[in-house]
């Protein structure tokens, strides 16, 4: 009797440890994922961030879609000046002038947005870019407008994310994690392009 009681003892400490441990190293699993998803979020939304910068140069304002970005990715052009020669030191502040006595010369080039952004692996990258990354598709939010900044009218766009599908599939529950938040680049209300997790 005695002996049984010890066994049933024995057995119980054994599972009552195997619980805590499992606990502790689901609690590591998680935390090591949720590093993971940030970081590819981050760096897909910097991608977004970095698109979004040329398109404006190009266009004048962001692109208010993936389908606008993804076309100006794919098939434009950015202008490139380069200035060949000198402005001697009597023109200084007057390179309008050197221009037109032919001391210097301006050549400008358009240049495929595919041999400057996203070089390395620059097809996989646009065909994802509107994927939040682990979700099986689920895209971004993008918008794209214009905000009043000191009388004049400032371009600005926001991407984002919602925790809740940046963590989409994993036990979140109770682990201090706010799912209202979001990861996001850009502001519909100031003109800014970094991400909300560099403020």
């Amino acid at each position: 009797m005695k002996i049984g009681i010890q066994f049933g003892l024995a057995i119980l400490a054994g599972f009552i440890a195997y619980m805590i441990w499992d606990s502790i190293d689901s609690k590591i699993v998680l935390t090591e994922t949720v590093k993971v998803r940030r970081t590819e979020v981050k760096a897909r939304l910097t991608q977004i961030s970095d698109a979004q910068i040329e398109y404006k140069k190009i266009r004048g304002a962001y692109a208010g879609s993936f389908d606008a970005l993804t076309d100006f990715l794919k098939n434009d052009s950015i202008v490139q000046v380069k200035m060949e020669g000198e402005v001697p030191d009597s023109l200084l502040g007057k390179e309008a002038l050197a221009l037109e006595m032919g001391i210097i010369k301006r050549d400008t080039t358009k240049i495929p947005v595919r041999e400057i952004l996203f070089t390395d692996n620059f097809d996989e990258i646009v065909a994802n870019l509107a994927i939040i990354p682990n979700t099986d598709g689920k895209q971004f939010t993008i918008k794209a407008g214009a905000i009043e900044k000191h009388k004049n009218q400032v371009p600005v766009f926001e991407v984002n994310a919602a925790l809740t599908d940046i963590f989409m599939g994993l036990e979140t529950d109770n682990e201090g994690y706010d799912m209202t938040k979001f990861m996001a680049v850009g502001s519909m209300e100031e003109p800014k392009t970094n991400g909300n997790w560099k403020d």
